[in-house]
Parts: structure tokens; sequence; C-alpha cells
């Protein structure tokens, strides 16, 4: 039984970002609807409403077989419609920002619920045309039925409104940026008062020496997507163990290499409880890892910055959000521990600040330090940062390393004396926090 509902869980986790899981989950109950109306119209509710409100049903067969054709037609064209712009807008995300893009598009669920109610309506005026059918006296109009079908399109056309202001905003660069930085700053501060748990020192010392600890392997590759902490938790109390996750979030992980430590051994039914816990997919997901967030920003920085789309300014914006969460990640511990009564059971492995500034600050020592605009703007970032609080002084320790690699390729890529006198004045001030 436990494991069918891990297999139920883990589908669930795999297919809920699918683009067809919520528009096929909202058809179901269109059809489900339809056939609701069919029990409810033998039951006499038209000829109720025909004798109490004449007005609100149609008396006429074919009228009703024209009007729900018609609808059919109408919410066919709209779905196909609404379809094609979700393909041209996810291959011009991938083209102009990044292909990272695309999942966190494809998941958005108020698309997938427009694209349900499109389908809804097209089931439920199908199964309302089928339900005319001839009878002794002429035929079974289901007119209360095809008022419902009505209402069905007019909240379909509201929907489709709805779409075309919601998918034309979702491609602006600014939108996604925003987006993407309100995710990752939900998942930092959430994190951050997770550190509020006072765990004791002896426990965090015993996670932290693991290399005896028994290993337990992956049985396929993919990408580390989700981790569920709360299972890994108990199964840790009550096998009396205390377990480091290995690999980060987003990792992609082969088949064979370790996934978690544990410090007693576990079996082999044991092994396997734990592994269900952890879900892997062969894509990328960004709602559980706000490290991905920033190597998003990162990369629609440098692609605004390829010759091929010039724009500078949506470059300068990525450099201000990515100091506001990097100022937010200061806040934050390089461990993550969760545990009870003020004891660390699990660790899980997190990208340490030094790496996550390199791997921010090396693509845009690649691909922008010709340009002293950008350097400036970068080195303004980290000045910005020194002045911050931080839990770990080896955070400004990791600033101050990035900003001499940062001065250093800008100064051979450029010749104007100008501008190599603001990166002299910049080198100054730097040495001197070295110094103080």
């Amino acid at each position: 039984m436990k494991d069918l509902i891990h297999k139920i869980t883990r589908t669930f986790w795999k297919v809920e970002n699918k683009i067809a899981f919520y528009p096929t989950l909202i058809a179901l109950g269109g059809i489900l609807f339809g056939l609701i109306m069919v029990v409810v119209e033998q039951y006499g509710v038209s000829g109720f409403l025909i004798e109490t409100m004449p007005v609100l049903v149609i008396k006429d067969v074919e009228t009703a077989r024209i009007i729900l054709s018609s609808l059919i037609a109408g919410l066919i064209s709209v779905l196909v419609f609404s379809f094609s712009m979700v393909m041209i807008i996810l291959n011009q995300a991938s083209t102009n920002f990044s292909p990272r893009l695309l999942p966190g598009l494809i998941s958005n669920k108020k698309h997938q619920s427009i694209l349900g109610i499109h389908l809804a309506g097209i089931f439920y005026c199908l199964i309302t045309l089928i339900s005319i059918q001839p009878t002794d006296t002429g035929y079974q109009l289901p007119g209360f039925s095809v008022l419902i079908a009505i209402v069905f399109i007019t909240t379909s056309l509201a929907a489709f409104i709805y779409f075309i202001h919601s998918i034309s905003q979702s491609i602006q660069v600014d939108y996604i940026l925003k987006s993407t930085f309100k995710s990752a700053k939900n998942r930092m501060e959430f994190l951050i008062e997770l550190e509020n748990n006072d765990y004791s020192e002896e426990s965090k010392k015993a996670l932290a020496d693991y290399d005896s600890w028994h290993d337990y392997y992956v049985p396929q590759s993919g990408y580390v997507q989700n981790i569920n902490t709360d299972r890994l938790l108990k199964l840790a109390k009550e096998a009396n163990t205390q377990i480091r996750v290995i690999p980060t979030k987003n990792t992609f992980l082969l088949a064979g290499l370790p996934i978690f430590k544990s410090k007693q051994s576990l079996d082999e039914d044991q092994a396997k409880e734990f592994l269900n816990h952890f879900l892997i997919d062969s894509s990328e997901a960004m709602g559980e890892n706000y490290s991905l967030a920033f190597q998003l920003i990162t990369e629609i920085a440098i692609k605004a910055m390829s010759p091929g789309i010039n724009d500078p300014g949506t470059a300068l914006t990525c450099i201000d959000y990515l100091t506001e969460l990097l100022a937010m990640r200061m806040n934050k511990s390089d461990h993550l521990y969760f545990g009870e009564e003020q004891e660390a059971i699990i660790e899980v492995n997190i990208i340490p600040f030094k790496k996550l500034l390199y791997v921010i600050l090396a693509p845009f020592r690649a691909y922008c330090s010709h340009d002293i605009v950008i350097v400036t703007k970068l080195l303004r970032m980290c000045e910005y940062l020194l002045y911050q609080d931080c839990v770990n002084q080896s955070f400004h320790d990791a600033i101050l390393e990035e900003t001499g690699h940062l001065i250093d390729d800008a100064k051979r890529k450029l010749e104007n004396s100008q501008d190599l006198e603001i990166l002299n004045k910049k080198q100054a001030f730097f040495d001197k926090k070295r110094t103080d």
C-alpha cells in the first residue's frame, strides 16, 4: 500500500507542471458536468423552466443545434489560437531570454486553467448536442443545458481576453525578472526562517562528520527536483539515524552515485523507503531552488549583452535584482538543517555563497568585462554587499576576491584611459577594504 501511495505521489509531482495536466482535469470536469446535466434534463428541469421562466429556455430544436454547433466551432478556434500563442511565446522566450524560462511558462496555472476552460466548454457542448434525441412526440430538447452552454462560451471568451493580456505580459522581460526575483525571495525568506530553529551544536557537528557514514545510491540519472524533508525526517527518527543529502537541488545526478549518507546502516526496505522521497526527473524546477533563479537572471543579463540583442539596459536591471537577492542570501548560512527538539537530524547540501557569487560573476567577466558601464555596475553591487550584515565573515572575503578578478579581467580588455582611471579608483577602494 505504501509503495502505491509513493508511486501516486511521485507521479503527481512529475505531471503537475506539465502543460496538459490542469487542462485535462478541467476537461474531465466539463465532461462530468455535461453527463450530470443529461441526467438532470431527464427529470424535466427544462419543462419546469418553460412554465416559470420561458425567456431563459431555447424551445426550437434547430435553433438549439445551430447554437451548439456554432459554440463548438468557435471554442475549437479559440483553443487552437490559444495553443498557437503559447507555442510562439515559448519559442520567443527561449530565443530572446533563456531556455530555462520554458518550465515556468509551461507550468503557469492560470494559462493551463484557461486552456482547460476551453476544452471543458467543447466537451460540454458536444454532450449536450448528442443528448438531443428523437422521442415519440418530437425531440427531447435540453433547453436549460443549451442556456448553460451559452454561459460556458461567455466564460470562455472572458478567459480568452484575460489570456491575451496575461500571455503578452508574461513575455516582457520586466515581468519575467520580477516573478523570478519574487520566487527566489520567497524561498530564501522561508529558508532563513528555518534557521531560527536553535539546533544543538553537537547534532550539527555530528552531521559534519560524515566521512564514515553509509552511502545510498540513486537508481536513475536525472535532476534532483524535490526532496520530501518531512517524510525523510520521520523516517530518520524511526531508524534512529541522521542523514546528509549530498547533491544540491537541480544537480544532475548520474545513476550509481550516492544521493544521501546515513549515520546508521539501513536495510534494503528502509533504504528504498528513503529513496522514494527524492524526486528525480529529466528537467529542472525553479520553485524549490532559489539558486536556479540566480542563474536564470544572470543568463538573461548575458543574453541581453549579446550582439544579436544588444540590450545593456536589461543587463543593468538584472544586476539590480541580483544585488538585492545576494544581500538577502548573506543573511543565510551555507548550511540547511531539519530536525526536532533542538536536534538537527537532516542536513541538505546547498550551494555555498562563495560558489554562488562565482557562478554569477564568472559569465559577466567572460562576456561583459569589455563594457565599463556593466563592470562599474557590478563593482557597485559588490560595494553595496560589503556594507550589508552577513552571518559569516567569509562572505565579505569572497566578495573582495571576486572584485579582484573582475577588475583584473576588465583591465585586460579596456584601453581607454578614463575607463582605466575608474577601475583604479575602485581597486583602491577594495584594496583598502581588504586591509581594514
